[in-house]
């Protein structure tokens, strides 16, 4: 990651000092809880993708960094409430803000974050961009929903799991890659594809995380099987179900009809989906996903900054957290 930040290295020490100044409050009663957000500090691969796309259509301007701020506070605010829904008690190896005080502050919390992004994003006084907000919020949401109704409703088509993460995770890349072409006035072709290449990103970014879930992965607050054990069928399990020998996939279709998630259930389904080419598959789609990325890239010439957003890629689909 340090090698494929190092072309806008300034621009994101600067970004940065953007986004902790907008969790300042006037108001110091609840400051000590933006102070714990601001010590959360991710691998800003959000910002780091609009800061590229940026960069690759021309010169990095003040509004470029400002777009960066805004989605990073819309996307804060997103995993505060989905720490909420989800009862998850860590993040990043940390307290989740719900583990640390309690749900009432994280909903509250979220959605002051939420506000802070309305409020960044109004000052700018572009209606595309307040459009390209409205756009998000509003997918991220259904995302979130379609997701809860389809756990308790047990849906495995694939075409509704890409759908599901196209508004849960990829609507977010590709706002970022979207609104970083934006901000230097690129052409609308150059926008739509760098636009593409952020949904792209963001389905790659998802369906690793979801890979995650079969394997012992301390480090990234989330127990093995904790999808399973909510009722999220993801992808190496709906290609397991679909593709193993009809007697086997209704034993597994049983357990998760009856939602019989015991620890020892959840083991059998995790062998059951590996066993059956479910994660050799997930990797396939995203290599499949990558090609159609490198080739949208190939649009552009050929600089430390295409490099870097190429090797971008490779650490999404190759990261071990």
């Amino acid at each position: 990651m340090e090698h494929i930040t190092q072309s806008v290295q300034k621009e994101l020490e600067t970004f940065n000092e953007l986004y902790m100044k907008a969790l300042n409050s006037t108001v110091n009663h609840f400051q000590f809880m933006l102070n714990f957000i601001a010590k959360k500090k991710g691998k800003q691969i959000r910002p780091l993708i609009l800061i590229l796309s940026a960069k690759l259509c021309g010169k990095i301007t003040q509004r470029t960094l400002n777009y960066a701020v805004i989605l990073e506070l819309l996307h804060t605010a997103t995993l505060i409430h989905d720490d909420v829904v989800d009862n998850t008690m860590e993040r990043r190896g940390q307290p989740s803000v719900r583990a640390k005080y309690d749900n009432r502050a994280a909903v509250l919390l979220g959605d002051y974050i939420l506000s802070q992004a309305i409020v960044h994003g109004v000052r700018i006084e572009n209606i595309d961009i307040l459009k390209i907000m409205a756009d998000l919020a509003q997918n991220l949401a259904e995302g979130e929903l379609t997701q809860l109704v389809s756990s308790s409703k047990i849906v495995i088509e694939e075409d509704r799991y890409f759908e599901v993460i196209r508004k849960k995770t990829a609507v977010l890349l590709s706002s970022c890659s979207e609104m970083g072409a934006m901000s230097v006035n690129a052409d609308p072709e150059k926008t739509e594809i760098l636009r593409l290449i952020g949904e792209n990103l963001g389905i790659c970014f998802q369906i690793k995380d979801d890979i995650f879930d079969y394997f012992e992965q301390g480090d990234i607050g989330k127990p093995t099987g904790n999808d399973i054990r909510e009722g999220k069928i993801t992808l190496p399990l709906i290609y397991a179900l679909k593709n193993a020998p009809k007697e086997q996939s209704e034993q597994m279709m049983n357990i998760i009809h009856n939602q019989d998630f015991s620890q020892e259930n959840i083991k059998l389904l995790i062998e059951f989906a590996k066993k059956q080419e479910g994660i050799k598959y997930a990797q396939s789609k995203m290599q499949e996903i990558k090609k159609k990325t490198v080739d949208l890239l190939s649009q552009f010439p050929d600089t430390e900054t295409k490099t870097a957003m190429i090797d971008l890629i490779d650490y999404i689909i190759e990261r071990k957290e």
